[in-house]
């Protein structure tokens, strides 16, 4: 699943190997920004930023009530999953 934003975020929903839940990526621009998994419960969602995964030439700058709302999302999403 994939939610696109107008801001240029999208959140996708998908399994990963190292985690037993779904878990979202947050992405802007189509480079990786962040993940969110609910392995330790609802309440006790992790983010992990992906600065690896961020292109060294490039600085991620975005508007925060954006990426606020791109996290709230990505909640969602995970919260209905």
């Amino acid at each position: 699943m994939s939610i696109k934003m107008k801001s240029g975020f999208e959140i996708l929903a998908f399994s990963d190997l190292n985690y037993d839940q779904i878990t979202v990526e947050i992405q802007h621009g189509g480079e990786q920004i962040a993940q969110i998994n609910k392995d330790k419960g609802i309440q006790f969602m992790e983010i992990e930023l992906l600065l690896d995964c961020i292109d060294e030439s490039s600085t991620p700058k975005f508007l925060l009530d954006d990426f606020l709302a791109a996290l709230s999302e990505a909640k969602k999403l995970l919260e209905s999953s």
